[in-house]
């Protein structure tokens, strides 16, 4: 039996440039790729923690300036200039609530507080406790020299109660 070799030689030439065409693509593809150390396989640890609700606020917040008195709310949870980060008396600024924002920046963003407890801890630092049932942002929200520490969630406010729908009504052929 006599077979011609001219095939397996134009299957070998193929395969030869498949694989020249693969190795000239991936050797062009190492230029854009990222560095090993820049490869991470294994989630970090601040990937898998959730962030306190308070860190994306933290960022706006200025810490670096010390609370003055005018920063501080009076025994009925009211600012002495009671005029809000917009500059508007009575205006509520739209933004969250962050830990290290002083008292009155909080009312400023929430609005005066149901109740308002001043106080003192251990180490003779004012301590203030202003509790809000109302809001969208209910909870009992803790402050230590001026700066808020803590917040206590509040219940969740109960969900609107969706329209009763009637039965169709039937129609009869006539």
């Amino acid at each position: 039996m006599s077979s011609d070799p001219a095939p397996r030689r134009r299957s070998g030439r193929a395969v030869v440039a498949v694989l020249a065409a693969s190795v000239a693509a991936a050797l062009a593809g190492c230029s854009s790729m990222p560095d090993a150390a820049d490869v991470k396989l294994l989630p970090s640890v601040s990937n898998l923690v959730p962030t306190p609700a308070g860190e994306f606020a933290k960022s706006a917040v200025n810490t670096n300036r010390p609370v003055s008195p005018g920063d501080l709310v009076d025994a009925q949870g009211m600012c002495a200039g009671a005029v809000s980060a917009s500059g508007e008396p009575g205006a509520t600024a739209m933004r969250g609530v962050g830990l290290d924002m002083t008292e009155c920046e909080v009312v400023q963003v929430i609005g005066p507080p149901g109740s308002t407890q001043i106080g003192a801890n251990q180490r003779g630092e004012r301590t203030v406790v202003m509790t809000y049932a109302t809001t969208d942002r209910s909870g009992i929200y803790h402050f230590t020299n001026g700066r808020l520490t803590t917040i206590e969630r509040g219940p969740e406010p109960p969900a609107p109660e969706k329209p009763a729908r009637g039965k169709p009504v039937r129609r009869t052929a006539s």
